[in-house]
């Protein structure tokens, strides 16, 4: 049986950019212990956000983590009804509840 996993206050940026069909997302050097152990079928969602200058978020993607080494994520785009998007470099990702 799959477990969702959490942990607190998980959050890093995109080491590189991705396109909008990447399944592989490497985040910042050595964020990827903020963020939960994986193991058999168990996963976690993320949220990648676009904020515009006042720090509102203008557009975001939700994501499910699969997989997780080091700072390498394996992830399933387009989740919760959002759509896969090309984020740039920087773009915040976070695991929320």
């Amino acid at each position: 049986m799959a477990n969702l996993l959490f942990t607190n206050n998980a959050r890093s940026s995109l080491n590189e950019a991705i396109t909008n069909s990447a399944t592989t997302i490497t985040l910042t050097t050595g964020d990827g212990n903020l963020f939960p152990v994986i193991t058999g079928s168990d996963f976690f969602f993320l949220t990648l956000a676009e904020t515009n200058s006042s720090g509102t978020e203008i557009a975001w993607e939700n994501l499910k983590c699969t997989a997780r080494s080091g700072d390498v994520l394996t992830v399933v785009r387009g989740q919760e009804g959002t759509t896969g998007t090309a984020w740039p470099s920087g773009t915040p990702i976070e695991l929320r509840v």
